[in-house]
């Protein structure tokens, strides 16, 4: 990771608990449509997009996580692989890249990361 830089990270091995071992896993699908968006995202100077190999959120699959220079971090589960949410992250990203203090409030987040929220690590 760059010092200073925000970071959106996509474990690309989460899978529901109950998927089937042999099928594509949901995380990796995730990352693979966020990363389609994020070629032409305009904040990708500022944000880097990380695939991670488990994020220990195996019960809660999909997990993405947001972190930053001098601001909390945080983990969101329960993430389907959908474009809606790959947009949501993207956006969400942008806000907390945004935000002073990196507090990304309830109300004010996009839909699909209204919910699911892991932690909340100082």
């Amino acid at each position: 990771m760059t010092r200073g830089r925000h970071v959106l990270h996509i474990c690309t091995t989460c899978r529901p608990p109950d998927a089937d071992p042999a099928a594509p896993r949901d995380g990796a699908k995730l990352f693979g449509l966020v990363e389609a968006l994020y070629r032409d995202w305009p904040g990708r100077a500022d944000v880097q997009l990380n695939p991670v190999e488990c994020m220990s959120g195996c019960d809660r699959a999909c997990t993405v996580a947001f972190s930053g220079p001098d601001k909390p971090s945080y983990l969101f589960g329960d993430k389907q692989p959908t474009a809606e949410t790959a947009a949501a992250a993207l956006e969400l990203a942008q806000r907390y890249l945004a935000s002073g203090s990196g507090d990304l409030p309830r109300k004010e987040r996009p839909e699909p990361f209204r919910r699911g929220i892991l932690a909340r690590i100082p």
